[in-house]
């Protein structure tokens, strides 16, 4: 599946996100903040693995999410497995940003259609 079909599977399952002509409109997981993406290209947003690759997370749709570049870069940035461990990052705060990641996925969860 390319990025922008993913792209789409996800946004189809989030209920902040509607279709407007060639374009996914929505709330980014992270920020809460208005994002845009081309539904085409997905040019706009990434998508976000809410429990990263790297500790075990999944493709499964309820761990992934749409976010602004910057904001997942921002998440990968303070949180990667070498970034945190040079930094002594807070394990604590990490599994409660997870939590709370997840918490609002599941808040957001539209059951896919059938067309998806």
């Amino acid at each position: 599946m390319s990025t922008p079909d993913l792209m789409n599977e996800i946004a189809a399952t989030d209920r902040t996100f509607q279709q407007e002509g060639g374009e996914w409109v929505g709330k980014c997981l992270i920020c809460s903040g208005p994002l845009r993406f081309d539904a085409h290209t997905g040019e706009g947003a990434t998508v976000e693995h809410i429990v990263p690759r790297t500790a075990g997370g999944g493709n499964d749709l309820l761990n992934l999410g749409l976010a602004h570049p910057a904001c997942n870069w921002e998440k990968g940035r303070n949180w990667d497995r070498r970034q945190a461990r040079r930094r002594r990052a807070d394990p604590a705060k990490y599994a409660a940003l997870v939590e709370r990641l997840l918490a609002e996925r599941l808040r957001r969860w539209r059951p896919p259609s059938a067309e998806c």
